[in-house]
């Protein structure tokens, strides 16, 4: 009998935990739903910080936060390709580093920090390239292989996770790419996937935040506009977030973090020429609320985000002027 009895009780105690743990996790999803709520409703101030820029229009560009500054590297404006690299503390006054660094002329690269270097690897669209670049100060940039392991490409994606650097997906000779490479060097890349559950893609986006790595959006294989949301632990096993994402699918959007969460800001379905100038935040990659400002820049692709000094800020890229031809922006924009 009080075998029975016991059995009993400790079958209730089983069921007031269950429903203490229901409960924390109503908590935690709660609080995270009233974070998000506050940010929707909050109006970000719009700043036009500069209509020319000191290097001039570009997209295809990447921007990095590194040394205390915010820092644009390389791209292509109207019919040339740059081999720079600018920096900045305020977004208004730029100081180039270099207008001709030892790498070559390059557009459609990727670029990330790792282990205390600003590293730059691929690019170029039509002859793509797979060698891999570093630099300590923006000025002096050496090589660190000029034939990596991954296959030449570009429209690709670089991260660092826990300083070891990743790079992901990308285009070569016309085909999409949905491989994941890591190295910890710079010199030696080993394969990590040579098809990731989210498939061949180009001209996606990809953060590190919550300690995982994110891949979000572009465009694939198959001819299709992407918005959906993947995230990896490590680089090797990948898991998706949402299949449909609530921004409308795009390509060559930016993609930046700050402690509160991602920031996706513009992009393009070009085959209808649509190009977006929307803001867009999550905190988990599954629920994206689209962020007012109180004043729209104009709508581009190409074009790349940062947050640093505790705003949001949107550099360069390119539209469509008068729906024709392509107008290659010199503005830079920040939100508070």
């Amino acid at each position: 009998m009080k075998k029975h009895i016991y059995i009993i009780l400790a079958f209730l105690s089983l069921i007031v935990l269950s429903c203490d743990t229901d409960d924390n996790q109503i908590e935690e999803v709660e609080a995270t739903s009233t974070k998000m709520l506050s940010l929707t409703k909050k109006k970000l101030k719009s700043t036009l910080v500069t209509k020319e820029a000191s290097f001039g229009g570009r997209a295809n560009h990447t921007s990095l936060i590194f040394d205390k500054k915010m820092w644009v590297i390389a791209g292509n404006g109207p019919g040339i390709y740059y081999n720079d690299a600018w920096s900045s503390s305020d977004g208004v006054n730029w100081i180039a580093a270099t207008k001709n660094a030892a790498f070559s002329e390059r557009t459609n690269h990727a670029t990330t920090v790792s282990n205390g270097k600003m590293w730059i690897t691929g690019g170029n669209f039509v002859n793509e390239m797979n060698d891999v670049w570093f630099s300590t100060d923006g000025k002096t940039w050496k090589e660190a292989i000029s034939n990596a392991s991954f296959s030449p490409r570009s429209g690709h994606a670089m991260v660092d996770l826990n300083g070891r650097m990743f790079v992901i997906g990308g285009h070569e000779n016309g085909v999409e790419k949905g491989d994941v490479w890591v190295s910890s060097d710079g010199v030696k890349w080993n394969l990590a996937t040579n098809l990731a559950p989210f498939g061949e893609r180009r001209d996606h986006a990809a953060v590190v935040y919550d300690n995982k790595i994110w891949v979000i959006g572009g465009y694939d294989i198959n001819n299709n506009f992407l918005n959906d949301v993947w995230y990896s632990p490590n680089g090797f096993q990948w898991f998706l977030a949402t299949a449909n994402a609530d921004f409308l699918p795009r390509r060559n959007h930016a993609l930046t973090v700050n402690e509160k969460g991602m920031w996706l800001t513009a992009g393009t379905r070009n085959n209808d020429f649509k190009y977006f100038n929307d803001v867009w935040f999550s905190n988990d990659g599954v629920t994206w609320a689209q962020i007012k400002a109180s004043k729209n820049f104009p709508e581009r692709t190409e074009h790349t985000s940062v947050h640093y000094d505790k705003k949001l800020w949107v550099i360069n890229g390119y539209g469509l002027d008068q729906g024709n031809y392509y107008d290659f922006y010199t503005d830079i924009w920040s939100f508070e």
